[in-house]
């Protein structure tokens, strides 16, 4: 198994553009990684942001302006110098178009040397894998999105890489092929012991296959960790709000005190609560600050003392829950809602805060 270290690399903007690439890193940012051997390393962010770059670099397709990626402590051109140990699957997916499905297939096993009883032996193990054996006479020009996306992954796979590198590379699947893809995906780097570097756009992506994610914002890596504690105990506010759909919720306020309580004034939803019994021991160091609260941790209940009355704007179903939008002044809150309850346009609701289910949120950082 491989250790891969990204060490302080530094890459230029105006290399960035020359490529034609993502704009990633400005020339004052640095990006360092430890990728565990064995390990399935997900990175996530927006589009431009640097993810293409740094797996660019990983596999030695451009040059950082400084430091240094290393496999197992030495560089690519000693670990694999005929990148028979290292591939990539790209957004793009780069096939050959004058070869068809299977030459794509075997032309790097053939470039290793291998035997064609081991050549035909791989490609008709991962074909039926991925489903593509009756595609296999076909060049790409006549496959389709998806297809090519799957030949792409297919091509990588069959050289039982020490090393594997994705690029977005289930963008262009269905929601149910891509479910089906990503169990496979993971199944065989678990099964090869590979490690892994794999780049997407959806945090729901990132989070069910990453052993762990580093969530990548602003060209900057903001955080790394498991989904679970990326997920409950964000960094900042930049990864609260990327990490899950819908966003988290935050209630912007300001600390009051009246005859020796504290309360806390809900600056855009207009209203004041009570503070939380979590908070009850620091509030007094935050005179503004912010709640934290993801949907699921809101709920819709009976006027009554301390919940905060929004009005209803969109009911958005999701499978077995559903997403209630709600509004008050310059206040919007995402609510998960049962499936059973409806809700009229302009109807006015009470929200409540699950205590255990909320954070504190001081100069966009993660207080508690």
């Amino acid at each position: 198994m491989v250790d891969i270290s990204l060490i302080q690399v530094m890459f230029s903007e105006e290399d960035s553009e020359k490529e034609n690439l993502e704009n990633v890193l400005p020339t004052a940012d640095s990006v360092s990684l430890h990728v565990k051997a064995g390990e399935f390393l997900t990175l996530v962010g927006p589009v431009n942001n640097g993810k293409t770059r740094i797996l660019r670099a990983v596999v030695g397709l451009c040059e950082p302006i400084s430091g240094a990626v290393l496999f197992n402590g030495k560089p690519l051109s000693e670990f694999s110098p005929n990148y028979d140990k290292i591939a990539m699957v790209f957004q793009s997916q780069a096939l050959y178009p004058h070869m068809d499905v299977r030459q794509n297939l075997s032309f790097g096993l053939k470039m290793a040397n291998k035997s064609r009883k081991t050549i035909n032996a791989r490609i008709a193990e991962i074909s039926d894998l991925l489903g593509i054996s009756g595609i296999m006479n076909i060049k790409p020009k006549d496959l389709s999105r998806s297809q090519k996306q799957l030949v792409a992954i297919a091509r990588a796979f069959v050289k039982r890489p020490q090393v594997l590198v994705f690029d977005e590379p289930l963008s262009e699947l269905d929601s149910q092929l891509k479910i089906k893809v990503q169990s496979i995906i993971k199944r065989f780097c678990i099964n090869h012991q590979t490690t892994v570097i794999y780049a997407t756009r959806n945090p729901s992506e990132a989070m069910t296959l990453g052993d762990r994610v580093a969530c990548m914002i602003n060209g900057k890596v903001q955080q790394i960790d498991t989904s679970y504690q990326l997920y409950n105990k964000p960094m900042n506010e930049t990864v609260a709000h990327f990490i899950s759909y819908p966003e988290m919720n935050f209630l912007e306020f300001e600390t009051e005190k009246e005859n020796g309580s504290y309360f806390l004034n809900l600056v855009n939803a207009a209203c004041t609560i009570q503070v939380p019994k979590i908070f009850e021991n620091i509030i007094d160091s935050y005179p503004k600050a912010k709640i934290g609260v993801r949907a699921e941790n809101l709920k819709v209940v009976s006027e009554k003392p301390n919940t905060i009355p929004m009005v209803v704007e969109m009911q958005e179903y999701l499978g077995s829950q559903s997403i209630l939008y709600v509004s008050h002044e310059h206040q919007t809150l995402a609510v998960e809602v049962s499936l059973s309850k409806s809700y009229e346009l302009g109807e006015t609701v009470h929200i409540e805060l699950i205590e255990n289910g909320i954070h504190l949120f001081a100069d966009g950082n993660f207080v508690i």
